[in-house]
């Protein structure tokens, strides 16, 4: 129903978007799909709408979403952040092509505005670290811009800080410095699932402390996943990785046909299992 202004009543949509806390996302998109029928342009519904869109993997209808919502509220700090994010997300899809290029561009612009709008907002400025890590410097990314941001959130918060510095030394293929990083964070943060993810990666990309970085990603495995963390899924596919590393097959078969059947439609997953029995058979 509506309110004074024709603002949308704050129930509904608050149902809506307990649903999507809840990670209940079927759910929530259908909630937000009849909100959207009868408030097409409700800014904080388009921006749930592209949301879950690309939590679905639909990157071009998470755009179409967020750019509607955009337009709405330009100076929203969340607004820039997902619009960015959708922007980069949908540029990955494209290839090298100049697409790709202006997409990237308008992500990395984005990003930097709701950093800009709200400077406090650490989960924005890791968001560009993550966008600078896979983006060169002339699509507004690069080393450069990542560890300005990395400093920036060590000053905010010395944790956060160095999980961020820890990112970089693992993209830049310093895997010992990054393991140390994460060792720090985890002392201070038994259950910080981003840091025992994290160190799980490196451990499975490297070789480096392998038992370890088992324990680690088994720790994930009993914790929540925090939103824009890596899924279930993708734990059980850095264990596998370990598991094949330490020559261990049948435990590495198992974790990979964990991560398929909880994520099915995750073709490098899929493709990583036919390939490892075929390398075997």
């Amino acid at each position: 129903m509506l309110v004074g202004g024709g603002e949308l009543s704050a129930t509904p949509l608050d149902d809506a978007m307990e649903l999507f806390a809840e990670r209940r996302y079927a759910e929530a998109e259908e909630a937000f799909t009849q909100l959207e029928q009868e408030f097409p342009d409700h800014p904080q519904v388009l921006l749930y709408l592209g949301k879950l869109a690309a939590k679905r993997h639909d990157q071009k209808t998470s755009l179409q979403y967020l750019d509607r919502a955009m337009e709405l509220r330009p100076n929203d700090a969340e607004m820039n952040f997902e619009h960015g994010a959708a922007c980069g997300q949908y540029a990955a899809t494209l290839g090298t092509s100049f697409s790709a290029l202006s997409h990237a561009r308008r992500a990395s612009k984005a990003i930097l505005r709701a950093i800009e709008l709200d400077p406090s907002n650490l989960s924005y400025r890791q968001g560009m670290i993550g966008f600078s890590l896979n983006a060169p410097a002339i699509a507004g990314g690069g080393y450069k811009r990542a560890k300005a941001q990395a400093d920036a959130i060590a000053k905010i918060n010395p944790t956060q800080g160095a999980y961020a510095h820890a990112g970089i030394h693992r993209a830049q293929g310093d895997h010992g410095a990054a393991l140390k990083s994460l060792d720090a964070l985890i002392a201070i943060s038994p259950d910080n699932y981003h840091a025992l993810f994290n160190f799980g990666r490196c451990a499975a990309e490297s070789g480096e402390r392998l038992e370890e970085g088992l324990v680690h990603l088994q720790t994930c495995l009993t914790l929540p996943a925090p939103d824009r963390a890596a899924p279930p899924a993708e734990v059980w596919w850095k264990i596998a990785t370990i598991k094949k590393r330490q020559n261990d097959r049948d435990a590495a078969i198992h974790a990979l046909e964990q991560a398929v059947a909880l994520a099915p439609t995750h073709r490098h997953i899929a493709d990583d299992l036919k390939r490892f029995l075929a390398e075997e058979s």
